[in-house]
């Protein structure tokens, strides 16, 4: 049987009869509310127990030990029919990769059946106020204690740490070396004692984001994900896959919404039907649609740092995507009222939460950085403390 048809069967036993036909008469709308009705996660859940969410990692893992091409087949199906198949989170997009990469085999079986039926959802704890573009310059520790390790710092911008089980955790390990040769990358249990969160509240009034504080958290070694201060090769893996997903690489077929937010190009083109446009404006919308094609073709190529290309690349037409649509919708949008969840509002919000495009993941002036010296291959910035200890460079 093909790879297809056992994918079919399953599928048959997951979804409703009438998602297929939406799905083949492309009734996005009414595809919408079937979803709604079933739940994307519970959709992702029955997939991650039948090995669908990651066909291709090993069975013990979650999968179902396909080739890659066959795996690509079973992707390329459950995207055409719009099936939810990423689990809510960081998880699978983040942590898994490195995980795969750097994990023992016993952290492995751990965390990654878990990780693809969404049952343990993960956030991350990478950046701190004092190490957010220049990351390697971390500053909470990580002291071992026998078969555990005792974590205190302070993290920031841990997107939806407040629904989390599970962070992926960034911590100095070897203080008297180099800063990126002594870190090392684990799991912790943000339910732990000594872990606090505190909200931080955006400009759209929501709360996505949270600072956590880490006060003597202990970790047992079975969660480390790296090699003790190798944690730095490993948080790249996480880092590179970050910008391939902010990039626009998503999942879930034709109605899916980016995680970067913003009204999508196919929603400015009807809403620039029903009011009209300028020359201007025509012209305008006509390059965000060429852009939104030319980076849904390029980003499956870039791998590794030339993902910073089509990261900067999203970032830039979608922000500049949602200011033409306000100045379509013109004086309406001054109006709005932000307690009332009407169209102008929704335009409004995902104005607002798309200003953050060219921060989150690595700000746009970085990964330009990371273009320049890693993929044009320029010289890097003079830097008078390179190879010095970590507690020799002068920090902020």
């Amino acid at each position: 049987m093909g790879v297809v048809n056992e994918l079919d069967n399953d599928l048959r036993s997951i979804l409703p009869g009438e998602w297929f036909t939406f799905a083949e008469g492309r009734d996005w709308n009414a595809l919408r509310e079937v979803q709604q009705s079933v739940g994307s996660q519970a959709i992702v859940r029955a997939l991650g127990r039948c090995g669908w969410i990651a066909p291709h990692w090993d069975v013990e893992h979650g999968g179902r030990g396909l080739p890659e091409s066959d795996a690509a087949l079973a992707i390329a199906h459950l995207d055409s029919l719009a099936v939810p198949r990423i689990p809510r989170g960081t998880g699978f997009v983040l942590a898994a990769p490195a995980i795969r990469q750097f994990a023992s085999e016993e952290t492995k079986r751990r965390f990654l059946p878990k990780i693809v039926t969404g049952e343990e959802m993960w956030a991350q704890l990478f950046s701190e106020p004092g190490a957010g573009s220049d990351l390697a310059s971390l500053a909470c520790r990580a002291v071992r204690d026998g078969g555990e390790w005792v974590a205190s710092g302070q993290k920031v911008w841990t997107t939806l740490g407040h629904e989390a089980d599970i962070g992926m955790l960034l911590a100095r390990t070897d203080p008297d070396v180099p800063k990126n040769n002594g870190i090392t990358y684990f799991a912790v249990d943000l339910r732990a004692p000594g872990v606090e969160l505190r909200p931080l509240i955006q400009m759209t009034g929501e709360h996505e984001f949270n600072q956590v504080f880490l006060s003597d958290v202990r970790i047992p070694d079975s969660w480390r994900i790296s090699p003790v201060n190798e944690g730095w090769a490993a948080s790249n893996a996480s880092l590179a896959a970050e910008r391939i997903t902010l990039s626009g690489q998503g999942a879930g077929g034709p109605q899916k919404r980016s995680i970067l937010g913003g009204k999508t190009t196919d929603e400015v083109l009807a809403l620039a039907h029903d009011r009209g446009l300028t020359p201007v404006q025509r012209q305008r919308l006509v390059e965000a649609w060429i852009n939104a094609k030319t980076l849904g073709l390029t980003v499956g190529r870039m791998r590794g740092p030339a993902g910073s290309i089509t990261k900067v690349m999203k970032a830039k037409s979608n922000q500049e995507l949602q200011c033409l649509a306000l100045e379509i919708l013109g004086a309406d949008v001054i109006g709005w009222d932000g307690g009332v969840k009407s169209e102008y509002a929704r335009y409004v919000r995902e104005f607002l939460r798309t200003r953050a495009n060219s921060i989150e993941g690595g700000t746009s002036e970085i990964q330009r950085n990371i273009i320049g010296e890693q993929v044009l291959g320029l010289p890097r910035e003079p830097n008078p403390w390179a190879g010095q200890p970590w507690t020799q460079v002068p920090r902020n």
